[in-house]
Formats: C-alpha cells, sequence, structure tokens
C-alpha cells in the first residue's frame, strides 16, 4: 500500500512525539531521590535508543521532505513548461483564444487577441471585458459567458468585431474549465474570422437567386446528367430537376443534331469552351425545342455549366427567311431575264441616284459595260437636245429627274449626241418612280427606246412618198396635154 506524504509525516510526527513524551518521563523519574537507582543503567539504554531513533526518523523524514521537494520542483518545471508550451501553441495558432475566470477576470489570451483587441496579455490579466470595450459590447459578451456556466457545455455564439479594414464576422465557441474537484472555475473561449465565408455565403445566395430567376436556361451537369437545372429550364423543356436525375442529356437531344453535339463534347474534355452551338432538344411533351448554347467545363471537376437560351422562334423566322431570299434571288433572276430580253435600254437608280441595275440595251446605249458606272444624270455622257437637234433640253426636265421628284412620265422625245463618238440618237425615254409605303421614292425606273432608225425610215418613207407623188402627178399632166 503506497503511504501518502502526508500520512509519511504525520507517522513521524507522532513516533517522535512518543520519543520525547518517552524522555521525559525518563528524565522526570530520575528526578525522584528515592527512585530505585538499579533501573537508571537501563534507563539510559532507553533514553539513548529513544534518542537514536528520533535522530533516525528525523532523517527519514528530512530525505521525505527533501524528496518531495525535489518532486514538487519538478513538477513546477514542468508545469512551467507545459504553460509556455501551451502558450506558445495558442500564440501560433491564427484564432484569438481567451480564458476567463467566472467573474470575467482575464487568465489568458493569445497573441491574436491581443493584436484583435490591442492589448497585451500582461495588461489584461485580471481585468474584465469591461476594462477597455464599450458597456454594449461588454454586455454581450459577459452574457455569452454566463450562458455557458449555466448551460455547463460549449456553445457557439456570432460576434461583429470593428476592425481597421472594417467589420467583421466572427463565430465564437465557449466552454467551460473545470477544476480538480469538478466544479467550473474558468470559461475558455476560441473564435473563428468567418467575414469572408459571410460574403462566400451571401455571394452564392445572390447566384442562386441570380440561377433561379434568369430567364436564360442555367445548368450544371456532370456523368452525363444535369444534375442541376434552374426554373428557365423547365419551363422550357417541362422537364424538372427528379427527371434530369432519370435522363441523360445527350438523349434528349435530336438525333440529326448529335454530331454537332458529341463534337462539341469532345472539345470539352479537351478543356476548350464552346460558344453558340444550337441543337434541338426534346420537350416532355415531344416536340423540339431548339436552343443556343454557351457552355465551358471544369476539368478537375469534369462538371459542366453551361447557358441557352431558346431561339425556336428566331430558328423558324431565319429558315423563313432563307426560303423568301431565295425565292426572292429566283425572282429576281426571272425579272433580269424578262429586263435582258426587252428591247429597250432599261436603268434603275436608288434614293441616292447611284445605278444599280442596266441591262445590255442600256449598257450598249451608254457604251458602259459596268451598271454602278452609269450616271443618272444624262447630261454626264450625252448632249441633250429636242428633236429639231439645236434646242438644248433642261436636264431638270428629264425623265429619272422626274420620277426623282415623285413624277412620272412618258415617251419624252430627244435627241442624244455623243461627242466622243461623234454619234446621235433620237430616243424616247419614260420615267417611273418606286415610292414606299410611306410614299417616299426610294428608286426611279427609266425605259429608253432607241427610235434613230424608225425616224430615219420615217424619213425614207417620206421622200420615196415624195418622189412618187412627184412621178404619179407628171404622168398625169401629161396624158392631159394629149
Amino acid at each position: 500500500m503506497k503511504i501518502s506524504l502526508e500520512n509519511k509525516i504525520l507517522i513521524g510526527f507522532i513516533v517522535n512525539l512518543v520519543v520525547v513524551i518517552a524522555s521525559g518521563w525518563i528524565f522526570i523519574t530520575r528526578l525522584d531521590k528515592q527512585r530505585n537507582k538499579e533501573m537508571d543503567t537501563i534507563l539510559d539504554w532507553i533514553e539513548l535508543s529513544l534518542f537514536g531513533l528520533s535522530i533516525v526518523l528525523l532523517v527519514i523524514v528530512y530525505f521525505i521532505i527533501q524528496s518531495q521537494l525535489k518532486a514538487k520542483n519538478i513538477s513546477q518545471k514542468l508545469l512551467s513548461d507545459n504553460k509556455q508550451l501551451l502558450q506558445s501553441i495558442i500564440d501560433n495558432t491564427s484564432n484569438p483564444i481567451f480564458i476567463k475566470e467566472i467573474n470575467g477576470q482575464y487568465l489568458l489570451i493569445n497573441k491574436q487577441y491581443e493584436s484583435l483587441f490591442h492589448i497585451s496579455n500582461e495588461e489584461i490579466i485580471g481585468k474584465t471585458d469591461y476594462d477597455f470595450l464599450t458597456k454594449e459590447v461588454a454586455d454581450a459578451y459577459r452574457n455569452s459567458d454566463l450562458e455557458v456556466v449555466k448551460a455547463l457545455r460549449e456553445l457557439k455564439t456570432e460576434e461583429t468585431i470593428e476592425q481597421p479594414d472594417g467589420r467583421h464576422i466572427y463565430i465564437a465557441v465557449k466552454f467551460p474549465l473545470y477544476d480538480a474537484d469538478g466544479r467550473v472555475y474558468a470559461i475558455g473561449g476560441i473564435s473563428t474570422d468567418i467575414t469572408e465565408r459571410k460574403k462566400m455565403e451571401e455571394s452564392l445566395k445572390e447566384a442562386v437567386k441570380f440561377f433561379n430567376m434568369s430567364f436564360d436556361i442555367l445548368t450544371v451537369a456532370k456523368d452525363e446528367h444535369f444534375i442541376k437545372i434552374n426554373p428557365a429550364l423547365t419551363k422550357t423543356l417541362g422537364y424538372d430537376q427528379e427527371d434530369m436525375n432519370r435522363i441523360k442529356f445527350m438523349d434528349l437531344i435530336h438525333p440529326d443534331d448529335s454530331k454537332i453535339a458529341n463534337e462539341v463534347l469532345a472539345s470539352h474534355l479537351k478543356g476548350n469552351p464552346v460558344a453558340h452551338f444550337r441543337t434541338r432538344f426534346l420537350c416532355k411533351d415531344g416536340t423540339h425545342k431548339w436552343l443556343d448554347w454557351n457552355s465551358n467545363i471544369d476539368m478537375k471537376q469534369g462538371v459542366f455549366y453551361s447557358v441557352a437560351r431558346d431561339v425556336t422562334e428566331l430558328v423558324q423566322l431565319e429558315m423563313e427567311k432563307e426560303i423568301a431570299t431565295n425565292e426572292l434571288y429566283q425572282d429576281e433572276e426571272k425579272l433580269r431575264l424578262i429586263v435582258e430580253n426587252i428591247g429597250e435600254g432599261i436603268i434603275v437608280a436608288n434614293a441616292n441616284k447611284k445605278i444599280i441595275l442596266a441591262n445590255d440595251m442600256a449598257n450598249t446605249l451608254f457604251g458602259i459595260k459596268e451598271d454602278d458606272k452609269i450616271s443618272s444624270n444624262f447630261v454626264n455622257h450625252f448632249e441633250v437636245y429636242f428633236p429639231d437637234q439645236k434646242t438644248v433640253f433642261p436636264s431638270q426636265n428629264l425623265p429619272m429627274e422626274r420620277a426623282f421628284n415623285g413624277e412620272a412620265t412618258d415617251d419624252i422625245d430627244v435627241m442624244l449626241w455623243d461627242p466622243n463618238k461623234q454619234e446621235k440618237k433620237r430616243v424616247l425615254i419614260s420615267g417611273r418612280p418606286l415610292v414606299d409605303q410611306n410614299n417616299n421614292v426610294v428608286a426611279a425606273v427609266v425605259t429608253i427606246k432607241d427610235i434613230s432608225k424608225y425616224k430615219q425610215l420615217e424619213e425614207e418613207l417620206k421622200e420615196t412618198e415624195l418622189k412618187y407623188r412627184q412621178l404619179i402627178g407628171y404622168k398625169t399632166g401629161s396624158s392631159k396635154e394629149s
């Protein structure tokens, strides 16, 4: 059985007390003159033995006390080393740490706590929150401390602390500390700065809000499934998240678009984003809708992030436009064939008076092959006269100019003289304005009919008729004379 230090000292005290009492009794016995002196020798030996026993006990107690003091010094050194080690550990953590007595007085803080509240460990020992914080903040801290004491368990609270770079939010974990008798004697606390996490949470909330409120389709895909969709997809295609968990997104793509979908997927697997690719998706009601996609991939996570927009109506309009364009092109070709086979020169000028169409007859008339090099003002190519070939015809009265003024003209008879070729042509020019729905002139069409040969034939016929008339008249006169 192990005897404690207190019991060892008590036993030694009792034994020494017995020795002292026995020695005192022997001393008193020897004061009696009527004593039996034959007992003196025995008493001397007894007294000597008791004295030796006392010395032995004192030596034993000395060594016991010495060993205990040595053990105490070792314990105190270990305690001091452990305290320094503890202080070193908590000083090198990134979290502010404190220990307070139940009455609120500080026992210990670490370096981060010192930096946070600008007070050293030596200065704060024995002080309370009321000594260096505002009453409002100190009251809040004190109330949370008392909650820990009442609950006798760890509690978490959210605290806000103003710092030079702004307001920071901390999660404070406070817990009771117990003594050897199991009684709460202090409160410990560890705080964690969650400011950035709070900002991220707020950003995430905004992102989720945007995700849910977006008019565009937003999806997150992994392992061939849309693991997250927004309400816009449900509204457009009819599927909810439960449907998407069961269906592979590639199974929803129209067979005719599977090739482009596989090409996009292959490009993604190389780490490339893909913008503006269109595929038809099967709706829950069995119809198909055209979606225009922009997609990217997180290669580490193997996650696809995509944005899509329903362009079904746009695609239909594009198809209708393509059909209309083809029909217009065909009509233009038919019109060109008709225009080219008309025996009159035709030119068309836009609102800027730039020639945009001229048939072969017009090209021949002007001696210019390139349509856009023909001027809408004839005087830039010819000298224009009345049929008498002497009076200059006013350029503002030509059918082209009158057409741009909204006036239609028919068969204006003029003479065109080409000074370069020294050639004249008698022509009939007609003009028509082309107007839009607002009655604005947007183009002018002019036809030119070369009547030079007709006029020449007309002159020749007149001369022939005159000759025949003279001849007939001469013969008639001769017969009368006979």
